[in-house]
């Protein structure tokens, strides 16, 4: 299986860093000092679905979830600095690198004050890294 974990999370921390106005903290996990805007970005989905006898050409399903946190920010409503999160987060996962999102919603959260979106991208990938939509 091609570690390509990493790669995607790099990249989209740097994007989403470098393309918001509002400097989220980008993620793998809940850190524990917690910082708004969050973007939490977790690998949940990497399954072997189809090979030759030889395992030579293998490809995979490969899965991510993002979670957006987001609090109102010097009158900025917290829904506002969720879109654009969503958008910046579209852009990595769905337009540069062509997964296709399953899910895409706000999230209930016992704390009012704090937004919480969830986003889900699938795509298949082979042992080269090549990445199909279908």
């Amino acid at each position: 299986m091609p570690d390509i974990y990493d790669e995607i999370f790099q990249y989209a921390r740097t994007y989403l860093e470098e393309n918001s106005i509002y400097s989220p903290q980008v993620k793998k996990d809940t850190p524990p000092n917690k910082k708004f805007p969050l973007v939490i970005i977790k690998e949940t989905r990497d399954l072997l679905y189809d090979e030759n006898l030889d395992k030579t050409d293998q490809r995979f399903r490969i899965g991510y979830e993002i979670e957006i946190y987001t609090m109102d920010k010097n009158k900025v409503a917290k829904q506002t600095i969720a879109k654009e999160l969503k958008n910046l987060v579209n852009d990595v996962f769905d337009e540069h690198y062509g997964m296709n999102r399953r899910f895409n919603r706000e999230i209930s959260n016992i704390d009012t004050d704090v937004y919480r979106w969830k986003m889900r991208f699938e795509a298949k990938i082979d042992e080269n890294k090549r990445i199909y939509r279908r």
